[in-house]
């Protein structure tokens, strides 16, 4: 009775231990796959802030006016940049 006991006891144990590894190793994947996520998000928030800085820029300038075809879309691209700016995760 008492080897059945501990035969039992050693497969509890190996399960408990094969369980843990698995759950650790799929936990790594799982933190690679955020960091790698966070990386892709940052660059494109830079992007997205460095846009809205030359915008900025020529916007200041006032090379484009509101009366012709050119700055009819420049007006549509500051629109675009306005809401690009609401899922920029960097504030500056």
């Amino acid at each position: 009775m008492a080897i059945a006991l501990w035969v039992i006891l050693v497969h509890i144990v190996e399960l408990v231990g094969i369980g843990g590894y698995l759950l650790i190793r799929k936990n790594n994947l799982l933190e690679r796959t955020v960091v790698s996520q966070q990386q892709y998000l940052d660059a494109i928030s830079i992007i997205i802030g460095e846009s809205n800085t030359k915008l900025k820029e020529l916007d200041a300038l006032g090379a484009f006016q509101a009366d012709d075809e050119v700055g009819t879309f420049f007006v549509n691209l500051k629109e675009i940049q306005d809401t690009l700016n609401q899922f920029n995760t960097r504030k500056n």
